[in-house]
């Protein structure tokens, strides 16, 4: 869906910082670009400062989210 936003957009490239093994659509679980239209020339391409991005993410997601349900809340950790 947002790749199809960017190319609605006309967005030239969108340049990512690493892909999501489980869920990606650059590639990962589904090449996004294969599914749009052939006059698309929206670029997608993945693997920039990976190892940062990685890190990134794993930190925000070792944050709680104060607004999830409290049975879906993580437990405090040592």
């Amino acid at each position: 869906m947002c790749a199809g936003a960017l190319v609605d957009l006309k967005v030239a490239a969108v340049f990512f910082g690493c892909n999501n093994d489980r869920f990606g659509g650059c590639g990962s679980v589904l090449k996004v670009q294969d599914l749009l239209h052939e006059s698309c020339k929206t670029l997608f391409k993945g693997g920039f400062r990976q190892l940062e991005a990685v890190d990134i993410l794993k930190e925000f997601y070792k944050g709680e989210n104060p607004n999830a349900p409290v049975e879906k809340r993580k437990l405090a950790r040592d």
